[in-house]
């Protein structure tokens, strides 16, 4: 086999596995095929070619009936993408509706997803389409309204603080530097979360620990300002967090949507000195773990008792 050849077979195997091994954190599903994956903001639907049968091979596939299942796959992509939550205040779809420039540029970028026919990555007889809420979908998504990296922690409303402590005057920083952490961990296990793409992490002082005042908007947009997580394992989450995240238990869920959380005064403060400090801002390192999606039920048999 000449050199020049052997060489990029060599690299195809260096690359592709690190590929395989990408963070996918929390994965929602839908009975329509597709999924979310909130580590890497994957989001996915793989549809049965029509007429596809088991024992089909995958060159029969009547191109007309491929490209029908792509169309289909797609448009319950845009429907998947528009019920995202940005925040606790509305989600994707609602923010578009005000703009239909943007939400024409939207039904662009779906459009022109990424497409995986039959037999190349997916099952015999299926397609798949996929999109990331990272880039270019997320500079679109995320409103220009947010007040990215403001340096100035939103406050909980009195009216519906949940029976949080909220003292008059702003928390203190406390210390100084990271103290040698790495990240956030933030255990939200137990209190049905609602995942979104900008989510507030409150002190039960009142104010806003981490969230998007203290990032950029373009980390935002390629990293995410956090990720879901429903695996503890810090192996698994090494990849986000670093060897030494700070972790902390989130106490309560906040808003209708339950997509904020409050943690304690204390962790509060730790939080705001060491995400202050810059590298776990500027990466968005923060994990929030959150209980695994329920499994539906199976049928029984006639066997099952």
């Amino acid at each position: 086999m000449p050199f020049r050849i052997f060489i990029p077979i060599i690299l195809s195997f260096m690359i592709f596995p690190f590929q395989a091994q990408a963070f996918e954190g929390l994965v929602q599903t839908t009975d329509e095929g597709g999924s979310i994956a909130w580590g890497n903001g994957e989001v996915s639907v793989v549809r049965s070619v029509e007429g596809a049968a088991a024992d089909e091979s995958d060159q029969a596939l009547s191109p007309m009936a491929v490209r029908k299942a792509a169309t289909q796959a797609r448009k319950e992509l845009l429907d998947m993408v528009l019920s995202v939550r940005i925040d606790g205040h509305q989600t994707v779809g609602a923010f578009l509706s005000g703009d239909s420039d943007l939400a024409a540029q939207v039904r662009g970028l779906i459009q022109n997803s990424l497409f995986q026919g039959p037999g190349l990555y997916e099952e015999q007889g299926k397609v798949r389409v996929s999109e990331r809420f990272r880039g270019p979908l997320a500079e679109l998504v995320l409103p220009v309204t947010i007040q990215f990296q403001s340096g100035i922690p939103p406050k909980l409303s009195t009216a519906t603080s949940q029976n949080v402590d909220m003292p008059g005057n702003a928390p203190e920083q406390v210390g100084g530097g990271n103290r040698g952490y790495t990240g956030v961990v933030v255990d939200a296990r137990g209190l049905k979360i609602t995942p979104a793409l900008a989510p507030i992490i409150y002190g039960q002082d009142g104010y806003g620990a981490y969230g998007t005042f203290q990032v950029s908007r373009t980390n935002a947009a390629e990293k995410g300002v956090a990720v879901y997580a429903v695996d503890d394992d810090p192996k698994v989450l090494q990849e986000r967090v670093g060897s030494r995240p700070l972790s902390v238990r989130a106490l309560s869920a906040y808003g209708s949507w339950r997509t904020d959380m409050v943690i304690s005064a204390a962790d509060a403060r730790l939080v705001r000195a060491i995400v202050k400090s810059g590298p776990i801002a500027d990466g968005c390192r923060v994990v929030i773990l959150v209980d695994r999606p329920e499994q539906p039920e199976q049928p029984k048999g006639e066997g099952d008792a």
